[in-house]
């Protein structure tokens, strides 16, 4: 019997944390959007897990576990692994179907696009290109419609941003940057990550010494049509980081899940390796590779647009070799799989794309033969 089809974007899209939490019989501490919450995955005294009701998202700054309204449910139920069976049990709780009803999710131009150009239309030739690039007999080759909720925006809004990022007229998510910083390309981080002077001049690289990234060295980040939106800004080292702040930081109104990092630098091509983080992707980008990044092991829908109006067929996803990573695969493939075909392979223990050796960085992004 075929497994109940389940849009996991339509469930956290349409879940109420707030349901969930009184679910579990857990409490929220505060109010608004904003709240606390005893964390239930470490003993503790005092609130230390934030939760945001608004985006469906948490972070315990105590044992830092993260995620969101699924990945939390998952873990609750004992298998963080299982997000089926969490999506099942949100929707249980909160009294929501698990995905968009039929007359809601077809028909849309991003469906059509799909239809038309995104997916070979030979069944047959399917089978044999999924099989290679999943490892795995696919028991439906065509792609799934997306959700409403899950869908971007008509094709008459920007590149990059939805009807969302509008209201009223008021200003676009991400909106470009009317300034760059000044920026030190010639400080020792950059050379200890083995940076050429032409790739950290290309990619606009450098260290910062004053504003609010003040002692980091900032990576730009633009959207799809090169504009500058943003910058990173990664502490130069591993001891030193300010109390209260990250390895890496972002702009507090920055959402880099409307964006895939050095996207802008890859000319229209059929195939794409999809990496989690800034360096990774500049060593590809170095060694001539078509790369993005994620920006992290997670694959939103407004990604997954910005590629499928590149014309994107085939996708490497190169994941790091850590726990996060493999997690992150596992829930990064089928949303992927949804519009692409696609090939994962495993990294090796504590490996990442830009530790790689060069030959066997290669051979793993190799393009397949058909």
């Amino acid at each position: 019997m075929p497994q109940q089809y389940i849009d996991f974007a339509f469930v956290k899209d349409n879940a109420s944390f707030e349901q969930v939490i009184a679910g579990y019989n857990l409490r929220l501490v505060g109010k608004g959007t904003q709240r606390s919450l005893l964390c239930p995955f470490h003993r503790e005294k005092k609130p230390s897990c934030k939760i945001d009701l608004d985006r469906n998202i948490w972070h315990c700054f105590g044992c830092e576990a993260k995620g969101n309204i699924l990945e939390f449910v998952a873990r609750l139920e004992g298998d963080e692994t299982d997000l089926r069976a969490a999506a099942l049990k949100i929707a249980e709780i909160c009294g929501i179907a698990t995905a968009a009803p039929r007359e809601v999710a077809g028909g849309s131009p991003a469906g059509e696009h799909r239809r038309k150009g995104a997916m070979p239309q030979n069944r047959a030739r399917q089978g044999r290109v999924a099989k290679a690039w999943t490892g795995v007999e696919p028991t439906e080759a065509r792609p799934r419609e997306l959700s409403e909720a899950a869908r971007p925006a008509a094709a008459h809004v920007p590149a990059g941003l939805t009807k969302a990022d509008f209201h009223g007229g008021a200003k676009p998510i991400n909106p470009p940057l009317n300034f760059e910083l000044k920026l030190d390309a010639k400080h020792a981080y950059l050379g200890e990550r083995g940076l050429s002077p032409e790739i950290i001049a290309e990619c606009g690289l450098g260290y910062c010494s004053r504003g609010v990234m003040a002692g980091r060295v900032c990576i730009p980040i633009h959207d799809a049509d090169g504009q500058l939106v943003a910058y990173a800004g990664r502490w130069p080292g591993e001891e030193g980081i300010p109390e209260g702040e990250d390895r890496y930081k972002l702009p507090a109104k920055f959402q880099k899940s409307r964006v895939l990092f050095n996207l802008h630098r890859v000319s229209d091509a059929e195939h794409i390796v999809l990496v989690e983080g800034y360096w990774s992707a500049i060593r590809l980008h170095a060694l001539g590779l078509p790369v993005a990044a994620l920006m992290g092991w997670s694959a939103s829908a407004d990604q997954i647009a910005l590629l499928r109006d590149r014309g994107t067929r085939f996708i490497t996803l190169l994941l790091d070799g850590d726990d996060t990573g493999r997690r992150g695969r596992e829930r990064v493939l089928p949303d992927l799989a949804a519009s692409f075909f696609v090939r994962a392979p495993l990294l090796p223990d504590g490996e990442k794309p830009d530790t790689l050796p060069e030959s066997a960085l290669r051979e793993l992004v190799a393009f397949p033969l058909p």
